[in-house]
């Protein structure tokens, strides 16, 4: 149960700047061709390899018809920034996460009659704890395990009229519950950080 919790236990916090409507420079090219549109891509953090996401078709296992669709990423900007022409219609756009190698975020971003920009700040990942998270999941185990031999001893102790096992099964259900939540306090103020990264799609300057 500890695991599961530590794992969800990521602090969030507030989204990156909107980045500013500013165009990155780029080579002079003829207009894209008909029904299509320009789609300039920009990591405002510098450059940074984004990926086109297809969703690729795969049988399902033997006795099981029918297919499922995982992701599939071809490079688009290697790195950004980049100007891409495509057909009229919604893309996925796969932009890697800093500070959690191997993790992608992927974005939907539309495609309309006008060539547009669109400019991206990255999410951040920080996973560094210090020594209060340490203390924190040692108290939380230790407080949890007396909260549950507490609460084993407390009702014996009031069924059979036991002043001792009941003042015992009191203490340590309180004593654990307490030192439970001191724990869980703990581990959440220690805890990884996650900025949301922020987007701005704006209209490309005629």
């Amino acid at each position: 149960m500890l695991p599961v919790f530590l794992a969800g236990c990521v602090k969030q916090l507030p989204a990156a700047a909107v980045p500013p409507a500013v165009v990155p420079p780029m080579q002079p090219a003829p207009p894209p061709p008909e029904g299509q549109a320009r789609l300039v891509v920009d990591v405002v953090d510098g450059p940074t390899p984004v990926q086109r996401v297809r969703m690729a078709p795969t049988p399902n296992a033997a006795g099981r018809p029918g297919f499922h669709f995982d992701e599939a990423g071809e490079p688009l900007c290697t790195p950004s920034p980049c100007a891409v022409d495509l057909p009229f219609g919604n893309v996925l756009l796969g932009f890697p996460r800093v500070g959690d190698p191997g993790v992608t975020e992927i974005e939907v971003v539309h495609v309309g009659p006008e060539s547009s920009v669109y400019r991206r700040s990255l999410s951040v990942y920080d996973g560094r704890t210090g020594g209060l998270r340490v203390l924190g999941i040692i108290a939380t185990s230790l407080g949890g395990a007396s909260a549950v031999t507490g609460t084993v001893l407390l009702p014996i102790g009031l069924s059979d009229g036991n002043g001792g096992l009941t003042t015992a099964g009191a203490i340590t259900l309180g004593g654990g519950a307490l030192l439970m939540a001191l724990g869980i306090w703990a581990i959440r103020t220690d805890a990884p950080t996650y900025r949301p990264g922020s987007i701005n799609h704006f209209a490309l300057p005629r």
